[in-house]
Formats: structure tokens, C-alpha cells, sequence
């Protein structure tokens, strides 16, 4: 009976302690397999917040990017614009200075456009006036031949007559 006691306890303890032991690596391996699903899913939480702030830089830059080159295109800026970007006065600023500027230069080449047009028209108005001062002159020499020429003939007219009226 003893022997058998004795017995039984060893193997209960025997048992009792692969029990708590199977339960041990159990719960250990519960805990690391749960810490195994909280990495994983931390790491993907980490990952999509990652890539997600990867997107949002990548569309942000995409946006500066595409702010700049519609600036850039629609300005005819130098990189001065760009680099003072942050500085919203500078920016309107420089960009109204340079409107400013290029209305200036596009009305300066209107109005040399215009006074080479306006030089051009007086120069050509010059010559057709030349020219009609040149007809006009050859027209009134003309006129000069033939009343001087008139003017003799009525004067040889004249003599005539008093030769004829004394004869």
C-alpha cells in the first residue's frame, strides 16, 4: 500500500509536473505566438502608416512639384520663385514685379512695334509725298513751258496785229 502510494504520488507528480510544464510551454507558446500576431500586425500597422506618410510626402511633393511648374509655366520665373516659395508675399511680390516687368517689356515692344510701324508709315507717306512733290514740281514746269509758250504766242499775236494795224 505504501509502495503503492508512493507510487501513485511519484506519478502524480511525475504527471502533475509534465501537466503544468506541457501547460507552461502552452501558455508560452500562446503568448509568444500572441506577441508573434501583435508584431506582425504593429509591423503591418507600422508598414501602412509608413507607406501611407509615403503617399501623402509622395502626393505633397507631387503637389509642390505641380504648384511650381504651374508657377513656373504660368510666370516665366527664375528660381528665385522657388526657392522664396514659402515667403507668399515675396512670392506675390516678385511675381507681380514680374508681370510688371513683362507688361512693361510687352508694352515697350508694342510701342517700338508701333512706332516702327508709325516711322515705317511716315517714311513711306515721305516718299509718296516726295514723289507727289516731284509730279507736282514736273507738272508746274510743264504748266511754265506751256504758258510761257502761250504767253509768246499771244505776245508774237500781239505784234503781229500792231504790224498789221500800222501797216
Amino acid at each position: 500500500m505504501i509502495t503503492t502510494f508512493c507510487s501513485s504520488m511519484m506519478m502524480a507528480t511525475f504527471c502533475s509536473s509534465m501537466m503544468t510544464t506541457f501547460c507552461s510551454r502552452m501558455m508560452i507558446t500562446t503568448f509568444c505566438s500572441s506577441m508573434m500576431i501583435t508584431t506582425f500586425c504593429s509591423s503591418m500597422m507600422i508598414t501602412t502608416f509608413c507607406s501611407s506618410m509615403m503617399i501623402t510626402t509622395f502626393c505633397s511633393r507631387k503637389m509642390i512639384t505641380t504648384l511650381c511648374s504651374n508657377m513656373m509655366i504660368t510666370t516665366f520665373c527664375s528660381s528665385m520663385m522657388i526657392t522664396t516659395f514659402c515667403s507668399i508675399n515675396w512670392m506675390i511680390i516678385t511675381f507681380y514685379s514680374s508681370m510688371m516687368i513683362t507688361t512693361f517689356y510687352s508694352s515697350m515692344m508694342i510701342t517700338t512695334f508701333c512706332s516702327s510701324l508709325m516711322i515705317t508709315t511716315f517714311c513711306s507717306s515721305m516718299m509718296i509725298s516726295t514723289f507727289c512733290s516731284s509730279m507736282m514740281i514736273t507738272t508746274f514746269g510743264d504748266s511754265m513751258m506751256i504758258t510761257t509758250l502761250c504767253s509768246s504766242m499771244k505776245i508774237t499775236t500781239f505784234c503781229s496785229s500792231v504790224m498789221i494795224t500800222t501797216f
